[in-house]
């Protein structure tokens, strides 16, 4: 296996980002989709949503770890790590870390399975080996191809693992449906106004998925072409990908968000009645917010940008109405998108008027056996 970059020594300057970039997607697509099924996540059950996010996460560490940063030396010896197909092969208490680590995050898919979407045991199982299965083909395939050869074993014993794991998982998930307050959320009209946690998680979402993004696309550039890491190209890609998704997608999206803050479901509105805020006031507040936050990882100065959070958390919480100090030099507000487009939760229950003429004969017998 040659890797789709021929072994070059620059691979690792992909890998590492792009892991994390593809992981932040994931997750982003994964809140969406939960807060346009159910709404606004609170309590114990958006908790457990949380706990999902957190094990799906554990699982792309899981399949990748340990992220060589060389490949010097990797496929020196035999071509890479070999496949074992033998049952028992790689199974040993010399290494029981590895054993109990493997058990245990599948048994978090498996309680997670039975306690928070009420699968049977059957579904957990299948879930289990597949998620292994899964796991066993990235680390077979070199990280999918992004290595010249396998640095890992990819073993039968880990997809049993994962099986046995997400089995014990269910088992325990029993007597947790019991014990513990209901953990599948309910559908709740997302009106009111977004706490300061989720909007927190928009932004981390945002500067992760620009950061990230920025860092696989030089690696990318820089393993393709002569483009120093270092160079003009990466602070042109850094200050490119900043005005796109902080400044340029704001302004065609009725939320006027970038992604990150999108996938949390919030808007940003204006003084007045509820309504999209004027594309003015998003610039300036995107300027004003991200332009400091953009400024000092150019410089090399990351850490420092969390001063900038930290000033426009702290106006935040002293105010009643959560602005941060970018949202009242702009005039806006933070709201949830349902505030501006308005829609139920898909998971809703919904009334349905009966007809006029009332239900048939089948119907009426129903209603009076029932």
């Amino acid at each position: 296996m040659g890797g789709f970059f021929g072994g070059s020594p620059e691979v690792a300057g992909i890998a590492v980002p792009g892991v994390v970039f593809v992981t932040l997607v994931g997750s982003a697509l994964f809140l969406a989709r939960q807060h346009d099924r159910y709404g606004r996540l609170r309590g114990w059950p958006g908790q457990v949503t949380m706990a999902v996010l957190a094990v799906g996460a554990g699982l792309v560490a899981y399949a990748v770890w340990p992220l060589p940063t060389s490949i010097d030396g990797l496929c020196a010896l035999d071509g890479g790590a070999a496949v074992e197909l033998m049952p028992g092969a790689t199974l040993s208490f010399s290494d029981p870390v590895r054993v109990v680590a493997g058990i245990g995050l599948f048994a978090s898919v498996g309680l997670l399975a039975r306690y928070r979407f009420r699968r049977g045991a059957p579904a957990a199982a299948g879930l289990g080996t597949g998620i292994a299965t899964v796991v066993e083909l990235v680390q077979f395939s070199a990280v999918v191809g992004l290595y010249p050869c396998p640095y890992r074993v990819a073993a039968v014993d880990d997809v049993l693992l994962g099986t046995v794991g997400a089995l014990l998982g269910w088992a325990l998930g029993l007597p947790a449906v019991r014990l513990l307050p209901r953990g599948w959320p309910a559908a709740i009209p997302d009106f009111l106004p977004p706490g300061l946690a989720r909007r927190a998680l928009g932004h981390a979402l945002d500067v992760g998925l620009w950061l990230f993004g920025s860092l696989t696309l030089v690696a990318v550039l820089t393993a393709i072409g002569p483009v120093a890491a270092d160079g003009p190209v990466s602070t042109a890609v850094l200050v490119t990908l900043a005005v796109l998704g902080g400044l340029v997608l704001p302004q065609l999206r009725a939320d006027r968000c970038p992604p990150g803050r999108a996938a949390v479901r919030l808007a940003l509105v204006g003084p007045g009645p509820p309504a999209p805020a004027g594309r003015w006031r998003t610039f300036l507040r995107a300027v004003l917010l991200y332009g400091p936050v953009v400024t000092l990882f150019v410089l090399g100065l990351p850490w420092w940008a969390l001063v900038v959070a930290a000033i426009q958390g702290s106006c935040a919480l002293v105010r009643g109405d959560q602005a941060g100090l970018a949202d009242l030099l702009a005039g806006t507000r933070v709201a949830t998108r349902v505030v501006v487009r308005g829609g139920l939760p898909d998971a809703s229950v919904r009334y349905v008027r009966p007809s006029e003429s009332g239900p048939g004969p089948v119907e009426r017998s129903r209603v009076a056996s029932s």
